[in-house]
């Protein structure tokens, strides 16, 4: 079966932020049921997700400005 990178989901930005989005979900969520509120270390939550470890940063960053929050 011949396989064309132009079909493939998984290199579509929209695909790769749901797909970000739902395992940021899945981790807040196991570690709220595991009662787990500590700090998770950068590196070792874009690992989980697949992102660059200066990634929370720049997304906290965005959500001060957008709302106004004190950095």
């Amino acid at each position: 079966m011949k396989h064309s990178l132009h079909n493939d989901i998984t290199t579509s930005p929209d695909w790769q932020g749901e797909q970000i989005d739902r395992l940021l979900g899945f981790e807040i969520l196991t570690r709220t049921l595991r009662a787990q509120y500590q700090p998770i270390d950068p590196a070792n939550l874009a690992d989980k997700v697949g992102l660059d470890k200066g990634s929370a940063f720049r997304i906290v960053q965005q959500i001060q400005r957008n709302y106004g929050l004190k950095s």
